[in-house]
């Protein structure tokens, strides 16, 4: 969906966006951890979700009881319809001609969706056409796929005129992935089916002249407003003809002055085989053209002839997403070349040989290394900002951080278990805040054979930038340093057992994707000679274009 209560898509799983799997390692230190939910997992990208799912769908007079109406159901017919209406895979839908929430409900299960109905009094019941049948009700309805916020609701009375079983209006204001949307549901008159309503003789044509100018005003407002909309429903016109009089109407102002409302499915035929014109329409207003593209579908029934058809109007749906723009050259580097790769793994092999070839001290050790591009790879993160045009944001990291979805730095994962096999810990020293810590090791703990009894996860606080006095501490990662080798180290752990680490620890290697990562030294007084000899010793950094502190 996006998530001040917002949808998931996939577009957001890191895994699927690089086309990469990651394999959970089992660990017996993590059984204490509680599994994010859910809806958690669902809501917690929800800042960079990106598509937004709307269809329009005439039931055909969905009454309830299901058997009664005009058009009665079995139980069977029933659940094919559920069946369909989930196949929509819609985060809105806009419904006509449903009689009541309970007929709703039948189709659209309330534990899943927010089911919001025009408020019109009921109108007189009548004998249906040719079937003997005593009519139910004609509404509009909205259903919206929890957990999506509905901001407010509000009914179009206007376009009833007054008149028993015209339909009102019904306008929604929801909170989406592509900000906050107004979508009005309308069922305009039937019956008038001419290119120019104004022209037409009909009866159902001199109803339609005066809903047109409320339809007309309501557009008007928002385009006014500058505020992203909807307008869909059954419009009982045909209005992909550019030269229909209705939708030269919707598509300008007063002044003659081009809207910004395009009608998505212009270019689709209807699929009712006696009436390929269609009249179902959806139509967006206010929305980017240059960030947001949109695709329009209609779903067909599985049995399409016409007396086997679930409804007489098969239902149409827009996708809304932001446009992918290109990729920037570092990202596109580290995700695509093989460069990136050789040259990770060679690093840790190089680190691998190094350690293999130090005397180890006899007091407890560690290797102390980043998270971020050292350990973690975010590049997903990254290539979302770039795609999305984005810019990062503390929310946005936050909400990526959450979903663990965080793969591992090539050649990050023989060295770290190297690194165990000789007897010595590793100490993660990352800026992520530390209120992260925990999402940081479900994800960490996901891809490595880690406890908290070999690795320490220690995120920056207020106190480590603080702490920066130019002189023993340099950078804001040199405290968290210090206090590993004194044992004051604040380690994340699942349980009460990091007295382990209050005893001191030699450092003996430093690796990271940053200057900084390095201790005692910052982008602006590094001495890159006296770095080159540290580095044949004890310093490997890690390539990462896409970020830094230069």
């Amino acid at each position: 969906m996006i998530k001040n209560a917002k949808l998931l898509a996939l577009y957001v799983c890191a895994n699927l966006l690089l086309g990469c799997t990651t394999t959970a390692t089992p660990n017996s230190d993590n059984s204490q951890l509680t599994p994010l939910s859910s809806v958690e997992l669902k809501t917690s990208f929800q800042s960079i979700m990106d598509t937004l799912k709307v269809a329009t769908w005439n039931v055909e007079h969905l009454a309830y009881p299901i058997e009664t109406g005009c058009r009665p159901r079995s139980p069977e017919e029933v659940e094919k319809l559920k069946a369909y209406a989930q196949s929509l895979d819609a985060d809105i839908i806009g419904l006509q001609e449903v009689d009541s929430a309970e007929a709703v409900s039948e189709i659209f299960p309330s534990d899943d969706w927010q089911i919001i109905m025009s408020p019109r009094q009921d109108s007189r019941s009548y004998n249906c056409r040719e079937s003997g049948n005593q009519s139910t009700q004609q509404k509009v309805a909205f259903v919206v796929k929890k957990p999506i916020q509905v901001e407010s609701v509000q009914a179009l009375e206007d376009l009833g005129l007054d008149s028993p079983g015209l339909r009102y209006g019904l306008e929604i204001q929801v909170m989406t992935d592509v900000g906050v949307v107004s979508l009005l549901n309308v069922h305009l008159k039937s019956g008038c089916f001419v290119d120019n309503y104004r022209r037409g003789e009909k009866e159902a044509c001199s109803v339609l002249a005066k809903q047109a100018p409320i339809l007309d005003n309501w557009i008007e407002q928002k385009e006014q407003l500058g505020l992203p909309y909807l307008v869909l429903g059954d419009f009982n016109h045909r209005l992909t003809a550019p030269y229909n009089q209705l939708t030269q109407e919707i598509m300008s102002s007063e002044n003659g002055k081009q809207r910004s409302i395009v009608n998505t499915g212009a270019h689709l035929i209807g699929c009712h085989p006696y009436y390929p014109a269609p009249i179902d329409q959806i139509f967006i207003g206010q929305f980017e053209s240059s960030s947001i593209a949109y695709q329009a579908t209609v779903h067909h029934f599985d049995d399409m002839q016409v007396d086997s058809m679930l409804s007489d109007h098969c239902a149409l749906s827009a996708t809304l997403s932001k446009k992918q723009l290109p990729v920037t050259n570092s990202v596109k580097w580290l995700t695509k070349s093989k460069e990136y790769s050789l040259i990770t793994q060679s690093i840790y092999k190089q680190a691998e040989a190094r350690l293999s070839a130090l005397t180890l001290p006899n007091k407890p050790w560690a290797v102390v290394m980043d998270v971020d591009e050292t350990v973690l790879d975010n590049s997903p993160y990254q290539l979302m900002l770039d795609q999305s045009g984005a810019a990062y944001t503390q929310q946005t990291w936050k909400d990526w951080v959450e979903l663990q979805q965080a793969s591992l730095v090539p050649g990050a994962e023989g060295f770290i278990k190297k690194v165990f096999s000789l007897g010595g810990k590793v100490a993660l020293i990352t800026n992520r805040d530390k209120e992260l810590d925990n999402a940081t090791w479900r994800n960490l703990s996901k891809l490595l054979p880690i406890t908290p009894t070999n690795t320490c996860l220690t995120g920056r606080t207020l106190i480590d930038k603080k702490a920066v006095n130019g002189q023993d501490i340099v950078n804001d990662k040199d405290l968290r340093r210090q206090q590993l080798r004194d044992g004051s180290i604040d380690c994340f752990s699942s349980r009460n057992d990091s007295a382990i680490w209050q005893s001191g620890h030699n450092i003996i290697m430093q690796i990271g994707d940053n200057i900084e990562d390095v201790n005692g030294v910052t982008q602006h007084n590094a001495d890159i000679d006296e770095l080159i000899e540290r580095s044949n010793n004890n310093i490997f950094i890690l390539p990462n274009p896409m970020y830094g502190s230069w």
